[in-house]
């Protein structure tokens, strides 16, 4: 893991996060998996290739994000053992209920599906659409306490893509004060005074916006 300091500089911190020394692993994910306002990250294990994961098979990695910023594995305790050939793992909130499920891709075995049973704290998610004009958007959440950021990237994991919907995990909160989306062209669009729990669908929400602006009154 590398820490942005700005201007181009970046400083590994794999130790200092306590992510550092594990074993063999490709396809890696950041998502907030218990909507605490923290990014957790989730790492396929095994190659059908590799001769020791023939004959011993490691559990793939689901790292907790602590409020200190270190990482601790979860995966047994979490139940997201994966004891196949993982490629990558794919998060999205498949049953809607507001926090991020998984399934792992594997090579020459079967996928695995894993319902997150969920908990008691909000999130918010902002589907931008899936084109070219939304890559690369940065995504600002501001609530009473709280500023989260994300970016919609393709590509994240290996040989994949993730869901085009921005997930926030929001804790105990249940207002979003405002959401700021900076495009690749600079335009910026901001969002206000938005109930946690909902899917926002921003082309929908700014077009309806606009008709009521246009209504005579």
């Amino acid at each position: 893991m590398f820490k942005n300091e700005g201007d181009f500089k970046f400083t590994d911190s794999a130790v200092e996060t306590k992510i550092a020394d594990y074993e063999f692993s490709w396809g890696a994910v950041f998502a907030d998996m218990n909507n605490d306002g923290l990014q957790d990250l989730i790492v396929a294990e095994n190659y059908v290739d590799l001769a020791p994961n023939k004959l011993f098979r490691l559990t793939g990695r689901f790292l907790i994000q602590k409020e200190d910023h270190t990482f601790a594995p979860t995966e047994k305790e979490s139940g997201v053992v994966n004891p196949y050939f993982g490629i990558t793992p794919l998060v999205s909130d498949f049953n809607k209920d507001g926090y991020l499920d998984m399934i792992y891709t594997n090579i020459d075995s079967p996928s695995m599906a894993f319902i997150n049973q969920g908990g008691n704290y909000n999130s918010l998610q902002l589907d931008l659409g899936d084109n070219a004009k939304t890559q690369g958007a940065k995504i600002q959440v501001e609530t009473e306490i709280k500023k989260l950021t994300d970016f919609l990237v393709s590509g994240e994991g290996l040989a994949s893509d993730q869901t085009a919907i921005i997930h926030f995990g929001l804790g105990d909160e249940t207002i979003v004060k405002k959401v700021t989306i900076t495009y690749a062209n600079s335009k910026e669009i901001v969002l206000k005074n938005l109930k946690a729990n909902a899917i926002i669908n921003v082309e929908k929400m700014l077009m309806e916006q606009n008709k009521t602006k246009k209504t005579p009154e």
